[in-house]
C-alpha cells in the first residue's frame, strides 16, 4: 500500500507555496520493482556495448557502478534512449497505487511521449526514464532550470505541449542517500518570471537561467528511497552534486494535465516563467 503523509492538499502545495510536495511514497514493492526494471535495462545496454565488462558490473550491482564506469564509455552509453522504460514496464507502472492516488487529487492525466535530447518524438510511447549520478560527478548533474523552458524548445516548432495543458513533474529516487544527494528545487521560484538564455548546442536551444537568483535559495530536499517530489512546470530545480558514497539513482515521468480541469479558475496563467 502507498505510503501516505497529506498534512497539506497537494494541488494547494504545487500551485501556491512551496511549488512542490514530497507527500507521497511508492510501497517497497513499487520501489523494488523500479529497481530491478532499470537494473536489468542497465545491465542489458553494458552487454550490447561492452560484454566482456558486463559480469564485473553485475556483480558489483547498480549503486556501485562509479567505481566501474571507467570501464565504459559513460557519456555516449547512457544517452536519454538508453534510459527510457520499455513501454510494457510504464503499463506495469501506470497500475500502482500512486497513480490512482494522483488522480483522485488532481484529476485526470496522461503520461508524456518520449522526447530524445535532439527533440525527436515518439507518440505511443509514455515516457519514464532514469538517471545515473556518480559522487563528486558535477557533469552528471544539471543546472537550475524549468520545465517549461525545455518544453518550449523541444518537439515541434510550437513546442511540445500546447498552452492548455499544464505538466507536472514527478521526479523519484530509487537509490539516494537523503542529505548527500538528490534534487534541488528553489521554492516558490514558480511564482516569478525568469530570464532566460538560450544558446545553440549540437544543432538544439538549451535553455538556461540568465539572472541571478536573489534572495531565492536551493533547497537540497530529503528524500529516502521511493519518496518522489512533484513539482509543477515553472519551478526552478536541478540536480544536486552527489557527495555520497553510492551511485544515486532516479526516475522522471512528466504528467500532463488539461489547465482547465487542473485549475479552472486560472490561477496558471497568472505567470509566464
Amino acid at each position: 500500500m502507498i505510503a501516505l503523509n497529506r498534512a497539506r492538499d497537494l494541488k494547494a502545495q504545487l500551485l501556491g507555496a512551496p511549488g512542490y510536495s514530497t507527500e507521497l511514497s511508492l510501497s517497497r514493492d513499487e520501489l523494488e520493482f523500479f529497481r530491478e526494471a532499470i537494473e536489468n535495462q542497465w545491465l542489458e545496454n553494458i552487454g550490447i556495448h561492452f560484454p566482456a565488462a558486463a559480469k564485473e558490473f553485475k556483480r558489483a550491482g547498480i549503486d556501485r557502478y562509479h567505481e566501474r564506469s571507467h570501464m565504459v564509455v559513460h557519456e555516449s552509453l547512457w544517452t536519454k534512449s538508453a534510459r527510457v522504460l520499455p513501454q510494457v514496464v510504464v503499463d506495469e507502472i501506470k497500475r500502482f497505487k500512486f497513480a490512482e492516488l494522483l488522480r483522485e487529487e488532481l484529476g485526470p492525466f496522461s503520461i508524456s511521449d518520449v522526447v530524445l535530447e535532439d527533440g525527436s518524438v515518439f507518440p505511443g510511447h509514455e515516457e519514464v526514464y532514469w538517471r545515473l549520478v556518480r559522487p563528486d560527478m558535477s557533469t552528471d548533474v544539471g543546472a537550475l532550470h524549468t520545465d517549461r523552458w525545455f518544453h518550449r524548445v523541444l518537439g515541434p516548432a510550437e513546442g511540445l505541449f500546447p498552452e492548455t495543458v499544464f505538466t507536472v513533474k514527478m521526479w523519484t529516487p530509487i537509490i539516494c542517500e537523503p542529505g548527500r544527494n538528490g534534487l534541488l528545487v528553489v521554492p516558490n521560484s514558480h511564482l516569478k518570471e525568469w530570464r532566460v538564455r538560450y544558446q545553440d548546442k549540437n544543432g538544439s536551444k538549451k535553455p538556461s537561467l540568465d539572472e541571478p537568483l536573489g534572495s531565492f535559495e536551493p533547497k537540497l530536499l530529503d528524500t529516502p528511497p521511493g519518496n518522489f517530489v512533484l513539482f509543477g512546470e515553472r519551478l526552478l530545480h536541478g540536480g544536486a552534486r552527489n557527495q555520497g558514497s553510492t551511485t544515486r539513482v532516479s526516475t522522471e515521468i512528466t504528467l500532463v494535465f488539461e489547465k482547465d480541469r487542473l485549475c479552472p479558475s486560472n490561477e496558471l496563467t497568472s505567470t509566464t516563467g
